[in-house]
């Protein structure tokens, strides 16, 4: 099978290479963990290393405020413009938006394919998936929605990331419970307190059509972004 390297040289050896190309994975995290750090990596590299031009939406946070954090990982959106988008804005305007024009999900999914074929794109990130189901109002309608936007996400030729948001001190993989089964594949963050401090660890909780490891393994946010060290132990000895 294809493979889309991460950016994250770690992390692609966990998967023996990188994710499966043109599939959806799920990123769950708390918050802190560095989702939006893995998020962005793996649509910058894609574009400086693999010129495989990129989208992320954002349903949370300013996205100059993202700009500005990204810099202290090496990352300089503005330096890869032409081949990089960046859309969406804060969930309330969103939400404003689709109450006073009654769009619906695929109106919503609608702008996200215009932009991925304006430049081409061969990667995508939502941040976060949790928000974007904030915007319908029954289960039901959460679970077609998210089906839809998978769907449609494949059919663009995109290798995927949805960013999701789980409790804090928590080993879930999701916040409603349903996104990982529609999802190709599920990554997760850990980030536990032990004693007076964090430990940070990650894992690959499953990856449909290939290999991987198993194991969780230690990880850190550097100036580098996220660094993986797949080799080492997540938690320290008992003995």
């Amino acid at each position: 099978m294809e493979k889309t390297g991460t950016g994250i040289e770690g992390l692609d050896l966990m998967l023996n290479g990188g994710l499966p190309k043109n599939r959806v994975v799920l990123v769950s995290g708390s918050s802190g963990a560095g989702k939006t750090t893995l998020g962005m990596q793996f649509i910058y590299t894609g574009i400086v290393k693999y010129n495989e031009p990129g989208v992320y939406m954002t349903l949370e946070e300013d996205k100059q405020q993202i700009k500005e954090d990204m810099l202290g990982q090496g990352i300089n959106l503005d330096g890869v413009s032409d081949r990089f988008r960046f859309i969406g804005g804060h969930i309330a305007t969103i939400q404003r938006f689709k109450r006073k024009t009654k769009a619906d999900v695929k109106d919503l999914i609608g702008e996200v394919e215009e932009v991925v074929h304006e430049i081409n794109a061969k990667r995508v990130v939502l941040d976060p998936v949790n928000l974007f189901l904030m915007l319908f109002d029954s289960d039901n309608e959460r679970r077609e929605a998210l089906a839809l936007l998978t769907e449609r996400l494949k059919k663009l030729d995109c290798t995927s990331l949805l960013l999701c948001e789980v409790k804090e001190q928590s080993m879930d993989i999701s916040r409603e419970g349903f996104e990982e089964f529609v999802a190709d594949g599920v990554i997760t963050l850990y980030n536990m307190r032990q004693g007076q401090s964090f430990l940070q660890g990650i894992a690959v909780r499953k990856m449909r059509g290939i290999e991987h490891h198993r194991e969780i393994r230690p990880y850190e946010i550097t100036d580098k972004g996220v660094v993986v060290y797949p080799t080492q132990p997540w938690l320290p000895s008992e003995d």
